[in-house]
C-alpha cells in the first residue's frame, strides 16, 4: 500500500474539512495511507527518513489512524474524523457536538441510527462530534432535514447485548 506525507497545502485542505467541528490546527505530520485514510504522526523520523524506511520496507501505516478524507458515491468532498482523532483533538472539537441522553446512547452502541430531538442539534445536515457525559463516543452524520443521526461506528465497538 503507498503512503504519501500531506504537504501544507493537503494538511490546510483536510483542516479546512474539519473546520466545522471546530478544528482550527494539526501539530502532527499527516500521512495518507490508500486513497483516503489520513494518519498522525508525531515521532522523531524526518519526513525523507520515513519514505526511505516505506522503500525499503513497504509499511501500511505509520502513526495513528485520525480520519478520513474521500469522495463520497455523490461525488462530494468528505472528511471525517476517527474516535482516536477525536480524543486526540478533543480540546478544539467545540463545535457541532451532539450530546446523547441514555436512550440514544443505548441505541448508538447497537449500531443503530438515532431519532434527534429539536434543539437537540442546530445543523440540518453534515458531520458531527457525538458525545455521551464527558467522553466522545464517534462520529456521525446527521440527515432528514436534522431528524436522524447516521452512525458510523464500528462493528467491532458495538454492543451485542446490554449486559456487561
Amino acid at each position: 500500500m503507498k503512503i504519501s506525507i500531506l504537504d501544507r497545502a493537503k494538511k490546510k485542505k483536510f483542516i479546512a474539512g474539519l473546520e466545522d467541528l471546530g478544528m482550527k490546527k494539526i501539530p502532527q505530520l499527516l500521512i495518507r495511507s490508500g486513497k483516503e485514510r489520513i494518519r498522525a504522526y508525531s515521532g522523531n523520523l524526518s519526513n525523507e527518513e520515513i519514505m526511505e524506511i516505506w522503500r525499503l520496507l513497504p509499511i501500511e501505516g505509520i502513526g495513528l489512524y485520525v480520519g478520513k478524507d474521500m469522495v463520497n458515491r455523490n461525488g462530494v468532498r468528505e472528511v471525517r474524523l476517527s474516535l482516536d482523532g477525536m480524543h486526540v483533538w478533543k480540546e478544539q472539537l467545540t463545535e457541532r457536538v451532539l450530546e446523547l441522553n441514555e436512550a440514544q446512547e443505548e441505541d448508538w452502541f447497537k449500531g443503530k441510527d438515532i431519532e434527534v430531538n429539536e434543539g437537540q442539534v442546530e445543523v440540518k445536515e453534515g458531520f458531527v462530534s457525538v458525545k455521551s457525559g464527558d467522553d466522545f463516543v464517534g462520529v456521525g452524520k446527521i440527515g432528514d432535514g436534522g431528524k436522524t443521526l447516521f452512525g458510523f461506528l464500528p462493528k467491532e465497538r458495538r454492543r451485542k447485548s446490554q449486559t456487561i
